[in-house]
């Protein structure tokens, strides 16, 4: 177990260094928030010397301000001063990866994304060993490889780093349910919801949902709710110093300065079943470029009949509030990324009972986790910033150009972006699945099994290069961004079944996946097949 324990460790590990060879270009959000990083650097809340590198700003009385919350950039402040110590700016300046600010920006991504991304995969691992002893690598390794927590985890986005504080907050809430009771732990949970809301406003979902958790254990103490409510409070006070500091308010934010966010709450109105269909079901939909998540929804049921109701309920909660908030906002997908964003914070929350469907469904959950693997892999080496349905073509066809992100690669072999930038990446990543491979113990997959995986496989494809297009879910995508301001939207050449390429390649790596499996599992001895997982949880169960 220690050996195992040391290896699954060690397949995050790769994942996360993974992520930080990638040194992608920047966009309006990334240079929003690394706009707000340096004025805070330099003692003011406003941005009106850098408002010409970014599209995400709000005007008021006078001055530009970043649209984005500012917990990501009050933490990221002392890595921006690092990087002053050690010429940073020249350093990037004279880079020959992309040349300007953008090895800035990815610098402050390995501290703002990368490192929450790695602790996250941690925790992700931590639960799913806990619920399902042996499979939490295996959980976690398919979130940071196969999800949008790897691209958005190469970004300076906020979004991986407040996924791992609402996540944390959870997991202490956990261990807390099945220990002693602690108010201690209570107030730090309820803390670290209180700063994710300072990072990201609709982290406010997820502290009510795991407020209900936590209340939940015993109803009838009053002690808790006032705990919980206070540390979450506690929590949010740097927004609110910052906001008097920027607007001479305590509640006024920059999202109330935008004009699309003047009607409804803040954008959002009631849910519209047509716009839930295109976040899961348009050829930038959470299902069709992680269907893997299927696993986590099947996962949330087992756990639910295992008796572990109220985690299954706090899962299933999370994820509702998320997709029907998300449902209701005027720009669903935000802008231009490789799905829906605003929906990481749930991810991790779904993916740890894919750890039961890793034992009890082997070969149908590497079936989706392998789909989701390549696609999310090939996203970002490619251009995960993508703003269309259509523009999904994107990455095959800088797949089979050689047109890849630089990376770390770039900087020392004369900005290159063949084939060569990636391997770094490709290396890591292979090394983690491999490990991933080394730390589970993996039970037989029958030929019935196989059949039925390479069926889902099979229909995944086919759900994915046609369903888009010929449901219409794709033009209704496109109608939301031109109905949300951008005029362009509707007028771009129209690209019928945007994922048959894609498809096609992670269909056919996918099926030799499954074959390789299928073959190196059917080689082990009937006997110590079915032992390994019992052996495991005998381990377990004694400590």
């Amino acid at each position: 177990m220690r050996l195992r324990r040391r290896t699954g460790i060690a397949a995050i590990v790769c994942v996360a260094l993974a992520g930080a060879t990638i040194i992608q270009t920047f966009s309006w959000n990334q240079t929003s928030h690394y706009a707000l990083i340096r004025s805070i650097a330099h003692g003011t809340p406003h941005i009106d010397r850098y408002q010409e590198e970014t599209g995400d700003k709000a005007l008021d009385k006078g001055h530009w301000y970043s649209s984005r919350a500012p917990g990501l950039a009050l933490v990221s402040v002392p890595a921006y001063g690092a990087l002053l110590a050690i010429h940073g700016p020249q350093l990037a300046r004279h880079s020959r990866a992309l040349r300007g600010a953008d090895e800035m920006v990815w610098a402050l991504t390995l501290w703002g994304a990368v490192l929450p991304g790695f602790g996250l995969l941690l925790l992700v691992r931590w639960m799913g060993e806990r619920l399902e002893p042996g499979y939490g690598t295996a959980a976690a390794i398919t979130l940071g490889l196969g999800t949008l927590i790897l691209p958005l985890s190469t970004l300076l986005f906020s979004h991986v780093f407040t996924a791992f504080l609402g996540f944390a907050a959870f997991c202490l809430l956990l261990r807390e349910r099945d220990g002693p009771e602690s108010l201690l732990v209570l107030f730090l949970a309820g803390l670290l919801i209180g700063y994710s809301i300072t990072a990201e406003y609709p982290l406010l979902f997820t502290g009510v949902v795991l407020g209900v958790y936590a209340m939940s254990r015993a109803w009838r103490d009053w002690r808790r709710p006032l705990v919980y409510a206070g540390a979450v409070a506690i929590g949010v006070i740097p927004l609110a110093v910052y906001d008097k500091w920027a607007y001479g308010s305590w509640t006024h934010v920059a999202y109330a300065d935008l004009p699309r966010h003047q009607s409804g709450f803040f954008g959002i109105r009631p849910p519209s079943f047509e716009t839930f269909i295109t976040l899961l079901f348009s050829s930038r939909g959470l299902l069709i470029l992680a269907p893997v998540l299927i696993m986590g929804v099947i996962g949330t049921l087992m756990l639910y009949r295992r008796g572990r109701c109220a985690e299954a309920l706090v899962i299933a909660g999370v994820v509702l509030a998320y997709v029907g908030y998300n449902s209701g906002y005027y720009l669903p997908f935000g802008g231009g990324t490789p799905g829906p964003r605003f929906l990481t914070t749930m991810l991790p929350f779904l993916a740890v009972p894919i750890a039961l469907t890793w034992k009890r469904f082997p070969a149908q959950t590497l079936a989706l986790a392998g789909i989701s693997i390549v696609i999310f892999c090939l996203v970002t080496i490619t251009h995960p910033l993508i703003g269309y349905e259509t523009e999904t073509t994107t990455w095959t066809r800088y797949l089979t150009t050689h047109w890849f992100q630089p990376t770390i690669v770039s900087a020392f072999a004369n900005g290159t972006r063949s084939y060569a930038a990636p391997l770094p990446f490709l290396v890591l990543a292979a090394a983690g699945l491999v490990l991933a491979v080394r730390a589970t113990p993996w039970p037989a997959i029958s030929r019935t099994s196989f059949a039925i995986a390479a069926a889902i496989a099979g229909g995944w494809a086919l759900v994915a290069i046609v369903a888009p297009t010929w449901l219409g879910i794709d033009h209704r995508a496109l109608e939301n961004t031109h109905n949300a301001g951008d005029p362009k939207a509707l007028e771009l050449p129209w690209g019928r079944w945007p994922l048959t390429h894609l498809g096609l390649v992670a269909l056919g790596i996918t099926l030799a996946l499954l074959v390789v499996a299928w073959w190196l599992t059917g080689r082990r001895p009937r006997a110590e097949t079915a032992n390994v997982p019992m052996r495991e949880e005998t381990a377990w169960a004694s400590r």
